[in-house]
């Protein structure tokens, strides 16, 4: 239960985009459960924060994060909004400590535009990089609205000059399905789904972040439209299909590899329990090798 990507690396459990922050370490908050061994990066693929081509204020502030992250029942609601201090910043400061931890690591990068999709493929080539992962969803920033598929696949050809492989993500609030179709050839796997929109996940219910926008939503109230959006995408492209949002339990592994995917994104469940991802994993991989005994987690 892996996905192969072009370059030969294997993914199988991802944190989701930011989940380890910009370096795999985590947040400061996760380096106690790092040195005692309870969060080890190493059993993931490490998926950094999104990374824009400059420096994005966003709405995050370290010394008061709760003013754009709410956590709610089963999950978290966030508007972050993209803040990060740029790629040049992330291949100064990040890179070489990555690559001395031996992390796989895959960039995630948000380009406004086919222009800045070019500038990011010219910084990333040659980098020693499991892969690059186009963020093409994220709920708290606009998006190209007039043609959202052929801006995406234009701005995926852009991002593979790299020559990395390519991984697209996209939002429930897309029309996902011909996005993959349209990037078959380009990428190799669709990544389904970042955060959903607020006002998708509960309708007309005051989001705790309605000040921002609303927010987007993480955790387990995504469950049925991941299990929703991974079905689509199974019946529909050729691509390999990475499952993210609200994997919590075996069974949420379980039942999305039933519907078709290869390979699973954690990320809320870092938030909420950061020592519980790795006990999930290493349950999942134990079950693997001994089908006779089930192994189960309750969180």
């Amino acid at each position: 239960m892996v996905i192969t990507l072009s370059n030969g690396e294997r993914i199988e459990f991802l944190t989701g985009s930011g989940a380890l922050g910009f370096d795999g370490r985590g947040w400061w908050w996760e380096y106690p459960l790092r040195w005692v061994g309870l969060l080890n990066p190493r059993e993931f693929t490490i998926v950094v924060k999104t990374l824009t081509l400059r420096p994005r204020a966003g709405n995050l502030r370290w010394y008061a994060p709760w003013r754009c992250v709410r956590l709610i029942r089963g999950g978290a609601v966030n508007a972050v909004g993209l803040t990060n201090p740029g790629i040049d910043w992330w291949i100064r400061a990040c890179y070489p400590r990555m690559r001395r931890m031996g992390l796989q690591t895959i960039v995630s990068v948000f380009p406004e535009s086919v222009e800045e999709a070019r500038a990011f493929a010219d910084k990333l080539r040659g980098l020693q990089i499991a892969g690059v992962e186009l963020n093409a969803s994220c709920p708290n920033v606009a998006h190209c609205e007039s043609d959202a598929v052929a801006h995406v696949r234009a701005v995926a050809e852009s991002l593979r000059a790299a020559g990395h492989p390519l991984i697209v993500k996209v939002g429930y609030d897309q029309p996902y399905v011909a996005i993959a179709q349209a990037v078959e050839g380009l990428a190799d796997a669709i990544h389904a789904i970042n955060a959903a929109p607020w006002r998708m996940v509960f309708g007309e219910r005051p989001s705790p972040l309605a000040r921002l926008g609303g927010g987007g939503v993480s955790g387990e109230p995504l469950r049925p439209l991941v299990r929703e959006a991974v079905q689509q995408l199974h019946a529909h492209t050729r691509l390999p299909i990475i499952a993210g949002g609200g994997i919590y339990t075996l069974q949420d592994v379980e039942d999305l590899w039933a519907l078709g995917a290869r390979a699973f994104s954690i990320g809320t469940l870092f938030l909420r329990a950061p020592w519980q991802p790795n006990r999930l994993v290493r349950a999942w991989r134990a079950r693997q090798h001994d089908s006779s005994e089930p192994v189960g987690i309750k969180l």
